[in-house]
């Protein structure tokens, strides 16, 4: 009996703390409704893993679009998002152990991610709209597995929902001021 939970605890806790399902491509936050895409599948690159975005986030990138200004009928869109994470500060005397134990659950984490898009927007066949957006979130997490993902998720999540407005504003030409002088007053 007591091999079998000296097993068992292990295997339970490295589940819990190994159990790290970090999604990039989802958005949660929102549903929205069934559309036409305006975008080809936004592709999202994270080192050498290209994925393509979730078909809830693919909608919410078509809606952010302005479509009196870019209409469906004559206009399409093509963007790509990069993504990125740098190390906040150089690495802890906690990570010793993971030399040891090759899980070892506490390994402080301070990062931070950075998703770059660029979108170009056709219409009729030729270039009308181009920009280039960076969005970038801080993570701080002190576990490995689960949580850790849990942060980077809602992280990711903020980025996507910035991005969004930002795509939003820029493409919504009949505005009256721009968003430097919408800060000054």
């Amino acid at each position: 009996m007591k091999f079998r939970i000296s097993i068992l605890i292990p295997l339970t806790t490295f589940a819990v703390l190994a159990g790290c399902s970090t999604s990039l491509t989802k958005y949660d936050l929102q549903e929205f409704p069934k559309t036409v895409p305006f975008f080809e599948p936004i592709s999202l690159t994270f080192g050498e893993k290209t994925l393509y975005l979730d078909s809830n986030l693919q909608r919410a990138y078509s809606l952010a679009v302005d479509t009196i200004s870019y209409p469906l009928e004559s206009c399409r869109g093509v963007a790509h998002i990069k993504a990125s994470v740098t190390p906040d500060d150089k690495p802890s005397s906690w990570n010793i152990g993971a030399t040891i134990i090759p899980f070892w659950p506490i390994l402080p984490v301070s990062e931070t991610w950075f998703y770059r898009m660029e979108a170009e927007i056709y219409c009729h066949g030729s270039l009308t709209f181009r920009v280039e957006f960076e969005e970038s979130e801080h993570v701080k997490a002190f576990w490995y597995g689960r949580m850790r993902a849990d942060l980077v998720n809602d992280a990711s999540q903020e980025m996507h929902r910035k991005l969004l407005e930002r795509l939003k504003f820029e493409t919504h030409l009949g505005r009256n001021t721009d968003l430097n002088l919408a800060q000054d007053y």
